[in-house]
């Protein structure tokens, strides 16, 4: 029972980081309607800034804000400079444009950072937290409550501010907006800042338990896509549930059969939902296909 509890605590957190990937996906999609295959550079990027910062004595709180806010106007620029000013908007051109970016953010890393991973200390300042008997990091509490309150702020934006709302109608009907005088762009470049936001906060609190990586950001990625997928393309309460989904089979399929079987149980899983409930969890049928 022990070895369940502790299975599925481990697998809870790593979801609750797949979930935060997977927000991300949500919001650039939610704006542009483009999957940004980026995300998971996002994450690496915030991870490897914060090892960085860290390295040359800057305080824990100021690592963290520069690493989140570079990562952010990233995302803007990114925007900016090439998805609003490609000459081609068709979605599969954008997509495969960002899956470039991602090549060369990955590229980039690697030769400033190396190829090592980097250990990146916790953020509070006891090592271990107690639950039913068992230990466990207390970097733990650090994504729990980051994860929660990141989602609420978020689900509060969407449904309850001017600028959330007119992000899910260019969604739905960009031209329209802009014929009553919306400048899209402003709103989707927002977007990719928020994203980038949340994909560097998402590397900044696991970098501690998992180590920063130049690669990290690939296998983040793709893990963060599926749940994104598993939960319903753009709803950020499915993409919760299809990252917690996803963690706790993989950490389970680890612990009782081998390690080797985690990416097979995870994309297994975004398989099988999209031959049974091709729009997810919760995920709406109106989603188009890419």
């Amino acid at each position: 029972m022990e070895a369940f509890i502790q299975y599925t605590i481990n697998g809870i957190i790593t979801g609750l980081i797949y979930s935060l990937v997977a927000i991300g996906f949500n919001i650039i999609y939610a704006s542009t309607k483009i999957v940004n295959f980026a995300q998971g550079e996002f994450v690496m990027l915030g991870a490897m800034l914060e090892f960085y910062l860290l390295s040359i004595h800057i305080p824990i709180v100021i690592s963290f804000l520069i690493s989140i806010l570079s990562v952010g106007i990233l995302g803007y620029l990114i925007f900016s400079i090439f998805i609003k000013n490609t000459k081609s908007k068709n979605e599969l051109t954008l997509i495969i444009l960002t899956i470039g970016i991602a090549m060369t953010i990955r590229g980039t890393s690697m030769i400033t950072f190396g190829k090592n991973a980097h250990p990146v200390r916790q953020f509070l300042p006891f090592e271990s937290i107690t639950v039913l008997g068992l230990s466990f990091s207390s970097q733990y509490l650090i994504i729990i409550f980051t994860t929660l309150i990141l989602a609420t702020l978020l689900f509060l934006f969407f449904s309850k501010t001017l600028q959330g709302k007119i992000a899910i109608a260019i969604s739905e009907n960009r031209v329209a907006c802009e014929v009553f005088g919306i400048d899209s762009s402003k709103i989707q470049a927002l977007s990719f800042f928020v994203s980038g936001v949340i994909g560097a906060i998402g590397g900044s609190i696991m970098a501690p338990i998992l180590f920063a990586k130049y690669d990290m950001g690939l296998s983040i990625g793709l893990k963060g896509f599926a749940a994104s997928v598993v939960g319903g393309f753009g709803n950020n309460i499915g993409a919760l549930l299809g990252g917690l989904l996803i963690g706790v089979a993989e950490s389970l399929s680890s612990g009782y059969i081998s390690s080797s079987y985690r990416d097979i149980v995870a994309f297994s899983i975004m398989i099988l939902t999209l031959f049974l409930m091709p729009q997810g969890l919760l995920g709406s049928k109106d989603v188009e296909r890419v």
